[in-house]
């Protein structure tokens, strides 16, 4: 998959945006954002919050102390501050934490806290977790892809054995979910500017695993990332 690699780093290299409405350019899918004002549903499909949703987030209260405990128990893990799980957990805090100083109280600061600690908690017990991204109720799918890029990148049998590829790539998974969230409240120019830096971690993560491959000319297996998972393509259930 080396030159699949190599295509996808020039590609993000030199990939621009047509000059359509930026709600266009995004790719949205989902009906319920794309309608709006009179006749717009309000209903759980279009993202109201339902009973398990305030059941499971409701109880999260205080972000900025709850992202404070998490970011010092982050700190405190062993291990490799690159790996895929942690730099995911702390991207997850870092998306938390800006959208709670945007002011932001429709549910995505709450999401993040729990993808955060879960994947903290996951590190900290060393059960096994899952390389996939979930279904958020405050995120609706964009650039779907760029989302196609990143399960050809996670696909790649030398991702799980090259760590520095696997940081950018992480903190670009929850870059392009917390674009969908800002596309989720209508705030679709908010969404479009997260776009080069989404492309530059995923062009950098492309490139690192390319690197990583030719430092290591010989076959190799892939190896499994730390919690004995391995990282593999989504399965886009949350499109």
């Amino acid at each position: 998959m080396n030159l699949q690699l190599t295509m996808l780093a020039f590609a993000l290299l030199l990939s621009g945006c047509a000059d359509h409405a930026a709600r266009d350019r995004l790719g949205i899918e989902d009906v319920t954002v794309l309608k709006t004002g009179l006749g717009a549903s309000q209903d759980s499909a279009a993202g109201a919050a339902s009973w398990q949703w305030l059941s499971t987030y409701a109880p999260i209260t205080g972000s900025q102390a709850a992202l404070l405990s998490l970011q010092r128990r982050l700190n405190h893990l062993p291990g490799d501050k690159n790996s895929y799980f942690h730099a995911k957990a702390q991207c997850w805090i870092d998306a938390g934490r800006q959208t709670s100083q945007a002011h932001d109280h429709w549910g995505f600061v709450e999401e993040a806290i729990g993808q955060a600690a879960l994947i903290t908690m996951g590190l900290e017990n060393g059960t096994p977790l899952s390389a996939a991204n979930p279904a958020l109720r405050t995120v609706s799918t964009v650039r779907p892809d760029l989302w196609q890029v990143i399960n050809t990148i996670k696909a790649d049998a030398e991702i799980a054995q090259c760590p520095d590829a696997q940081r950018p790539l992480a903190c670009g998974e929850v870059e392009l979910m917390q674009a969908g969230h800002d596309a989720w409240v209508r705030n679709f120019t908010s969404a479009e500017k997260r776009l080069p830096a989404i492309k530059d971690n995923l062009r950098k993560s492309a490139e690192t695993a390319l690197q990583c491959a030719q430092a290591k000319p010989q076959p190799t297996t892939a190896a499994q990332l730390p919690q004995k998972i391995t990282l593999s393509a989504d399965s886009l259930s949350f499109i």
